[in-house]
């Protein structure tokens, strides 16, 4: 028996010694010991130049520690050795996707469907780098392809990833017929069958019948699922089936689920069932985890309102209301950008309505109105008709006023002497009193030639240096 210990022991010995270098590097690889395959990796190329199998393996041990870009780097060594390798072009293509680099990604991947169209991982690299860059027809294509490769069975995953194309193209009405396709090929799959329920509670009305009976199939295959029991309770929630709801919720609290989900829509339920006191401590707990939900505030104002705490349910209905109020510099982008792509479009009419909107809603974006006022030259020989003249003499008119009111800076505010003077003094030889103006709303009003001198008064003859122009 000794002998024989001896003899086996001898002889691995022997065949550890007869692997070359080059083997025992991608032993190492295999065994996923990385750390130790890219230190021999080091010694191997600091004694010779490496071969391709080096080169691949130790590209593989970088991968494997997540350093792709040395990873990237031994790769790209070894395609130049073998240009039309397909393993090499893989792990190009793998690596450069892992850099963030898609174009550079799909390049390579494209090489190999080029080489061979049935090519399996490179045909589902590209879909999911399409996925990825938002263009999810494209996805849809291909992975409608791959599911013809396989033709000994249909590939739930394949329709799944279809279901997430059109969920991002916002098809929901496809995106749920692709994700019960692949929901039916695996029933057991907790998270597929949420992805399905909770589209179809988003398209609502009678799929909500659809989404309950899907939440008990799902919870036969996962009875102990509180997410699958958190969707049952949203399908009644969201067809106005409050007692249902809440009776589901109810029972995950009693669980120890306190996800904000739970929380949130376990309290809401209670509250449409009109049991405002037992509403308070869900939503005050789900307040507590999100106090920017205007849904959570409103409901726990409420129901602080209809029982003991009318102060705390005021400053709540206050931050509720706050809430609700547009970002102001979201507001001022859509107008501003709206508002240029019409004047760009040729339609001014509709930008200056636009504009003077945007500065009825705040008074202090005078640049609405100063986008207004260039549309009209300081010149009274500029206007044809009398409808342009007025509509001139209104933008000048508020636009100078607010900003003096404002003592706001008036860039060349000399030069709209020139037609306010000329219109003051035709209105003054032929005996008028008041002036036209249309806004560019279109509601006419008038301007006494008083208050119109008193306006050309204001301003310099002569404007000085930019910077001392203060008004």
């Amino acid at each position: 028996m000794k002998y024989k210990l001896i003899f086996f022991y001898c002889f691995y010995a022997l065949l550890l010694y007869a692997q070359t270098p080059a083997q025992i590097l991608q032993d190492l690889v295999n065994k996923k010991q990385f750390v130790q395959a890219v230190a021999i990796a080091d010694s191997l190329i600091k004694v010779k130049e490496p071969d391709y199998v080096t080169l691949s393996a130790t590209g593989q041990a970088y991968e494997g520690l997540m350093r792709y870009k040395e990873a990237y780097l031994y790769y790209i060594r070894s395609l130049q050795m073998d240009s039309t390798n397909i393993d090499a072009l893989n792990s190009v293509a793998r690596t450069a996707m892992n850099l963030g680099n898609i174009p550079l990604a799909k390049s390579y991947f494209q090489k190999i469907v080029h080489a061979d169209t049935t090519h399996f991982y490179a045909n589902l690299q590209l879909a999911r780098l399409s996925f990825q860059e938002g263009d999810y027809e494209s996805a849809i294509q291909r992975y409608l392809y791959l599911n013809t490769l396989d033709t000994t069975r249909i590939n739930p995953a394949l329709y799944a990833n279809i279901g997430d194309c059109y969920l991002k193209a916002n098809n929901m009405s496809q995106a749920a017929i692709n994700y019960f396709k692949a929901y039916n090929l695996n029933r057991e799959n907790a998270g597929l069958a949420s992805t399905l329920i909770n589209v179809l509670i988003h398209l609502g009305g009678s799929n909500l019948n659809d989404a309950l009976l899907l939440c008990d199939t799902a919870l036969y295959y996962n009875p102990r699922s509180k997410m699958l029991m958190r969707d049952k309770g949203l399908c009644f929630y969201a067809g106005n089936k409050f007692e249902q709801a809440d009776s589901i919720y109810t029972l995950l609290l009693s669980k120890g689920d306190s996800t904000l989900t739970t929380l949130k829509y376990g309290g809401a339920a209670r509250y449409w069932s009109q049991h405002f006191m037992d509403a308070i401590v869900p939503l005050e707990a789900a307040y507590q985890i999100d106090s920017t939900d205007i849904e959570t505030t409103l409901l726990l104002g409420a129901a602080l309102g209809k029982t003991y705490d009318r102060k705390r349910a005021f400053e709540l209905f206050n931050l509720a209301e706050k809430m609700m109020q547009p970002n102001a510099t979201l507001v001022n982008l859509l107008t501003t950008s709206r508002g240029e792509t019409l004047q760009r479009n040729g339609q001014l009419v509709e930008a200056e309505a636009l504009f003077y909107s945007g500065w009825l809603n705040n008074k202090e974006r005078l640049d609405y109105l100063a986008r207004i006022n260039n549309n009209y030259p300081n010149s009274e020989k500029a206007y044809k008709s009398d409808e342009m003249r007025s509509k001139a003499l209104f933008i000048k008119y508020i636009y100078l006023k607010e900003h003096l009111s404002a003592r706001h800076h008036i860039k060349n505010a000399s030069t709209f002497r020139a037609f306010l003077q000329s219109t003051y003094e035709d209105a003054f030889f032929r005996s008028k009193k008041e002036l036209l103006m249309t806004a560019p709303n279109g509601k006419k009003s008038y301007l006494t030639i008083t208050d119109l001198l008193a306006l050309i008064k204001q301003l310099p003859e002569k404007d000085k240096d930019d910077t001392d122009k203060l008004f």
